[in-house]
């Protein structure tokens, strides 16, 4: 058998492509997320002295730790947002037209 451009190879070629490039971005984001959200847990667990601390008024470094938690989800939300629109729905759009051709 021949192998073309629109064989099943190519269409698994442009899927595996897609996949690592979504790892590529995705696994940073989750490590940055999960170490603050986790570090953030253990840090109001065990040194409750300095999540305490004043900053201004009532308002402590947990409260602004929690917020800068929340900030930061948004944050990776909305940036894999453009990310998927520019880079990820490409490849999906290209990986599918090549599923199908490869049928």
């Amino acid at each position: 058998m021949v192998h073309t451009e629109t064989s099943p190879e190519a269409a698994h070629a442009s899927i595996r492509v897609l996949v690592g490039e979504k790892l590529r971005y995705l696994v940073p984001m989750t490590v940055m997320f999960m170490t603050c959200y986790i570090g953030l847990t253990i840090l109001a667990a065990f040194d409750k002295g300095v999540v305490g601390t004043k900053i201004i008024g009532s308002v402590n470094l947990g409260f602004v730790l929690i917020a800068v938690n929340y900030l930061l989800s948004w944050g990776l939300a909305i940036a894999y947002g453009f990310i998927a629109q520019n880079k990820f729905d490409p490849l999906a759009a290209r990986a599918a037209a090549a599923s199908r051709k490869a049928e």
